[in-house]
């Protein structure tokens, strides 16, 4: 609760109240949007369908297999990156030469954009002169068809992401391990506790909350995860790779059905919010609250 005696939070209340305002009526702007037929190719033309479009999406199976790739890129991408991370971190925290050196050449990925790293993993999955078919070749392994082979080509966007976010998840449990009180482990291992008990039963414990904002931010970010896609596939081969968010610049932009866009937008949005709404009911389940 704000202090009345502190007049500092009256020069933020104006920024929430212009930020809600927004969002609200944005929000239900797309919503009006999406229960009418508006297309880029009949300007001026819209009329009211409502539940239409949305009834639509639900009987359209490209739309129903969009969903699932998006689930399926969500929880690999989110569980490998924050077990990947939370490991890395663990082990950095023990004394070593060059740990510095390490530390930030794990950070880099971080700090290059989404399309650079698309660009980059592209050249590496190269059928014919990639780095990742050439190492297969070292270990007397055949050339994979990385980004054309419908059953691996969302692999290949996965490990694109596992590797330029986990430095996220690095970067803030790191920030929350630095922070954590010493004295618990210092106890833990007067009292005769073996390291990796120490880690098991008491670091790792108080790591929790800051493992559990990271999963949720990666989560949201995985959901809506485009540019890899766009840069690495562009939704193929044959769909593999197109995902919800795709899916609606494909219906706005190549399309031009607004509504329909809109529609998967809204969709989109419900399905965050629900998978949040889930992973915190778990997470406060297991007192990560």
């Amino acid at each position: 609760m704000p202090n009345p005696r502190d007049p500092s939070h009256l020069f933020v209340q104006p920024v929430i109240v212009v930020l809600t305002t927004a969002s609200l009526v944005l929000t239900a702007y797309v919503i009006w949007l999406s229960l009418r037929d508006v297309s880029l190719l009949r300007a001026g033309q819209d009329t009211f369908v409502g539940l239409e479009n949305y009834m639509r999406f639900f009987g359209d199976g490209r739309g129903l297999s969009a969903i699932w790739r998006t689930v399926l890129f969500t929880v690999l991408a989110t569980g490998i990156e924050v077990v990947l991370g939370v490991g890395i971190v663990l082990f950095l925290d023990r004394h070593f030469a060059l740990k510095r050196l390490v530390r930030t050449l794990l950070l880099v990925p971080i700090i290059m954009t989404p399309v650079v790293v698309g660009l980059t993993w592209r050249f590496i999955f190269d059928p014919s002169s990639g780095m990742a078919n050439y190492l297969l070749s070292l270990l007397g392994l055949g050339p994979v068809d990385w980004l054309g082979n419908p059953s691996v080509a969302i692999l290949s966007v996965l490990i694109a992401d596992v590797w330029q976010w986990t430095p996220f998840v690095i970067l803030l449990t790191m920030a929350a391990l630095d922070s954590a009180p010493t004295d618990p482990l210092d106890a833990a291992r007067v009292d005769g506790a073996r390291e990796w008990q120490v880690t098991w039963h008491v670091l790792l414990p108080m790591l929790r909350r800051a493992v559990a904002v990271v999963a949720l931010i990666r989560t949201i970010d995985s959901i809506k995860a485009f540019d890899l896609f766009y840069i690495m596939t562009r939704g193929g081969p044959a769909l593999s790779t197109e995902t919800l968010n795709y899916y609606g610049y494909i219906a706005a932009f190549t399309n031009f059905d607004i509504s329909y866009a809109l529609t998967i937008a809204m969709i989109l949005t419900i399905f965050t919010n629900l998978a949040l709404l889930a992973m915190y009911a778990v997470l406060s389940r297991g007192g990560a609250r």
